[in-house]
């Protein structure tokens, strides 16, 4: 997710990430700190203060409602494979893809994996 700095901040802690106001800096967690973000500004990562930047909302996130509430908005919709995004209600920090079928909606939980993956053997599947 992006975000654009709305303030210069000047970083105080070698963990911070200073920038300047008008740059744009990619959001790379959101959780671990209800004042603080992580963030990339040019290849470098560091936590910057929420209340300098405004995030950029993609039109496709939802954010957090419902499955039901997916459903609904997806319904509303005039063509087949309409997405979006949203937070799982399930499992707290990942999401959940809901898709417009036919006459119905189709929902897919996304997995991230933080270790890299194996070789794949013949005739297993992952998900």
């Amino acid at each position: 997710m992006e975000s654009v700095a709305l303030y210069s901040f000047q970083a105080t802690e070698s963990d911070e990430l200073a920038f300047n106001k008008g740059d744009t800096l990619k959001i790379l967690n959101m959780e671990d700190d209800q004042n603080w973000y992580k963030a990339e500004l040019r290849g470098v990562e560091g936590f910057i203060p929420k209340n300098y930047i405004r995030v950029k909302p993609h039109p496709w996130y939802s954010g957090r409602i419902s499955r039901q509430l997916a459903e609904e908005i997806l319904m509303k919709r005039n063509h087949l494979g309409a997405f979006l995004i949203r937070e799982s209600e399930s499992s707290p920090g990942e999401f959940s893809v809901s898709v417009k079928s036919h006459r119905e909606t189709g929902w897919f939980q996304v997995v991230v994996r933080r270790e890299p993956l194996g070789p794949c053997q013949a005739g297993t599947a992952t998900t």
